[in-house]
């Protein structure tokens, strides 16, 4: 069994005492800010692949084919550069 100098110290409640210096802002925000830029770009530029896949795909079929599948147009906004 620890001594009395030996346990930890305690908060007015009885809770242990943390460690200093760990609230919310301990990151850098100037890093995390460049972080979200960049998986941003990565999504954007996921999603604008995937248009032009999808509308790749619907251009290449005749309008039989797409009245025989009954295939809509794709959701995403054609993209300027297909």
């Amino acid at each position: 069994m620890a001594s009395a100098n030996d346990r930890k110290k305690r908060g007015p409640k009885g809770g242990i005492k943390h460690q200093p210096g760990r609230g919310h802002d301990h990151k850098s925000r100037a890093s995390k800010r460049r972080r979200q830029i960049r998986k941003a770009a990565r999504k954007r530029e996921l999603k604008l692949q995937e248009a032009r896949r999808q509308w790749a795909l619907y251009d290449k079929l005749s309008k039989d084919a797409k009245w025989l599948l009954k295939l809509p147009e794709p959701k995403l906004p054609r993209p300027d550069d297909v």
